[in-house]
């Protein structure tokens, strides 16, 4: 498939203490008690060689990127910029911020370029979306390439 865009973008998360109490029974309200509950769990589960949260406990608070549009020439491509910002409003919630993007995303069908895409962001996207009930056949039907 030859691509007319290229998009480079990156996610910001935060863990997502509101799961705490669905993994591990611990209830307590305060934040800040959760985020501890969290990395006591991710300690245990690698032995303490990480505590840093596996994809499905993140939260997404901002998606930045790049679009390009692609010219192809004889055997070379020329990028021309188009938009380069972050995604949403400054009040959009996850479900808003991922909605925009899906949608976004869905209607450019474009080359897609990640730095940990594979390894990080796209799972979260994939977990997110889920989540909120979000459609993103795009995201499961394309190839790993």
């Amino acid at each position: 498939m030859q691509h007319q865009n290229l998009f480079v973008f990156d996610i910001e998360t935060v863990p997502d203490t509101d799961a705490v109490p669905n993994l591990t029974g611990f209830d307590d309200p305060d934040v800040k008690a959760r985020r501890g509950e969290l990395d006591r769990y991710h300690l245990d589960i690698t032995d303490g060689r990480n505590a840093f949260p596996r994809q499905p406990f993140h939260k997404i608070v901002a998606i930045s990127f790049l679009e390009a549009e692609i010219e192809h020439g004889d055997g070379h491509e020329i990028y021309s910029l188009k938009e380069l910002r972050s995604g949403g409003e400054a009040d959009f919630d996850e479900k808003q911020l991922l909605t925009g993007f899906f949608k976004y995303f869905e209607r450019l069908k474009p080359r897609l370029v990640s730095y940990n895409g594979r390894g990080f962001d796209l799972p979260v996207l994939k977990y997110r979306a889920m989540v909120h009930g979000i459609a993103s056949p795009w995201l499961h039907q394309g190839g790993d390439k």
